[in-house]
């Protein structure tokens, strides 16, 4: 995808981080996000990749290793461009990534005993499952929907990726056999993203 300017987000993202890919290094991805956004890219794709993120591409982690989240979040804008989704096309793609991810073993467990309420009462465990640096906040529940707060270093995940981890929320939703969920941005700024969860 291209930004409002024209750059490639690749581009973009990259030449936002202040110290480039190394910036943020306290902030952590685990490996099986790594895993599930290569999980059935064409192998002619992944070479293309600029670096370091094709090294990290053909060399993927294990699942239970930690990688800087700023390569993976590179890595999301890489394929997002090279695969050229549209909005829509992104956001599907990220859902079934997550949803690939939480129907494997490990994590189906995980989320089969977990109401949706249950989910999100527990959202910054299991946020911390999967993310070092960064934090998601249960807000409360109200009539018309529940709330969630992301926090992390500025300049870390930008609106791209932002609009991905609702649909990556949503894919948790769905495993914990909510019907339909839609969450969406409510406001964002500098070092935070507000969700509202509907189902």
């Amino acid at each position: 995808m291209r930004d409002a300017d024209g750059l490639p987000s690749y581009e973009r993202y990259v030449a936002g981080l202040a110290g480039g890919l190394d910036a943020f290094p306290d902030a952590q991805a685990k490996g099986s996000l790594v895993r599930s956004v290569l999980e059935g890219q064409p192998p002619e794709l992944l070479r293309t990749l600029p670096e370091p993120v094709r090294a990290l591409a053909l060399s993927s982690p294990v699942d239970s290793e930690w990688v800087p989240e700023t390569h993976l979040a590179a890595l999301v804008h890489a394929v997002s461009e090279l695969r050229r989704f549209g909005e829509h096309e992104y956001c599907g793609w990220i859902r079934g990534c997550n949803r690939a991810l939480f129907a494997r073993p490990l994590y189906r467990l995980l989320m089969a005993v977990a109401s949706p309420e249950g989910l999100l009462r527990h959202a910054g465990k299991r946020w911390g499952n999967f993310h070092r640096g960064s934090g998601l906040d249960h807000d409360g529940v109200s009539d018309d929907g529940v709330r969630l707060t992301l926090t992390f270093p500025a300049g870390l995940f930008d609106e791209l990726l932002l609009r991905g981890y609702g649909e990556s929320f949503a894919a948790a939703l769905e495993a914990s056999r909510a019907g339909d969920p839609l969450v969406e941005i409510e406001a964002r700024g500098p070092g935070f993203a507000c969700y509202r969860a509907r189902w």
